[in-house]
C-alpha cells in the first residue's frame, strides 16, 4: 500500500531521477490515502484523484468460485489479462476504487469495530528492475510514514518472477493509530505491481492468515 493518487501516474527509466522519484512517491501516497478507509471517516480523510467512479459490489463479471472448507473463495480475473486474484465471498470488492486498480475490504470482526483491514493494488508502466524499483519507493516510504520501522524484507523467486515483500510499521497523515503494512513488488512484462495489506499494528489480526491467502492467489 502502498500507492498513490493518480493511477495514470507512471514510471519510466528515460525521466529524470527526480520525475521517477515523483511517480513512487504519487503511488505511495496512493497506496497509503487507502489505508484511512480502515477508519470509519475514512471518506473524509482520502486525497482527490481524478477518477470519482466506484463499485463496491462484488463483480458480476470476471469472477469465479471455489469452495475450500466451508468458505467461498471468488476469483477474480482482470479484464485487461494482467492478473488473477482471490478473495473471500463475505470480503467486499471493489474494482473501481479511487488510487487503485482494485481494493479488497474485509467484514467487521465484532459490531462495534470501526477498522477494516484492506487489500490493494497498484500497477504502473516500468521497464527497469525490480532492485530500482524497489530502491525509489523505500525511499519516498521513509519521507512518508512517521516512525518508519522495518520489520522483515526479502527478494525472491515467485512464479518465475523476481519480487520483493516487506513488512513495515509507523504511521501516515493524520492517523492516531500505528499501522502495519505488508507489500508485495513484481515487475514483469513492462509494468510495476504492488500489492499492499493494511492493518493495526496494536491490536491481534484476525484476518492475517486470510490476507496471506489473498497474497498468495495473485499471479500474473
Amino acid at each position: 500500500m502502498i500507492v498513490v493518487c493518480n493511477t495514470a501516474a507512471t514510471i519510466c527509466v528515460y525521466y529524470p531521477t527526480f520525475k521517477v522519484k515523483l511517480s513512487c512517491m504519487k503511488k505511495i501516497i496512493s497506496a497509503l490515502s487507502l489505508m484511512l478507509v480502515a477508519t470509519a471517516v475514512w471518506s473524509q480523510a482520502r486525497i482527490p484523484v481524478n477518477d470519482q467512479q466506484t463499485n463496491t459490489n462484488k463483480p458480476t463479471n470476471n469472477t469465479t468460485t471455489t469452495t475450500s472448507g466451508t468458505s467461498e473463495f471468488q476469483k477474480y480475473a482482470d479484464p485487461n489479462g494482467r492478473f488473477t486474484i482471490g478473495y473471500p465471498g463475505n470480503w467486499k470488492f471493489n474494482e473501481k476504487p479511487d488510487n487503485a486498480i482494485i481494493q479488497i475490504t474485509s467484514p467487521k470482526e465484532k459490531d462495534d469495530d470501526n477498522f477494516y483491514q484492506n487489500v490493494n493494488l497498484q500497477i504502473s508502466d516500468y521497464s527497469s528492475s525490480i532492485e530500482s524499483y524497489v530502491d525509489a519507493n523505500l525511499g519516498e516510504l521513509k519521507k512518508l510514514v512517521k516512525n518508519y520501522r522495518e520489520v522483515s524484507s526479502m527478494y525472491f523467486n515467485r512464479n518465475g518472477n523476481r519480487s520483493y515483500e516487506i513488512v513495515f510499521k509507523g504511521t501516515y497523515g493524520s492517523m492516531t493509530y500505528e499501522m502495519q503494512i505488508k507489500q508485495l513488488y513484481i515487475v514483469a512484462n513492462g509494468k510495476a505491481y504492488m500489492l499492499t495489506y493494511a492493518s493495526k499494528a496494536d491490536e491481534r489480526d484476525a484476518f492475517e492468515t486470510t490476507a496471506n491467502k489473498i497474497f498468495n492467489s495473485f499471479k500474473l
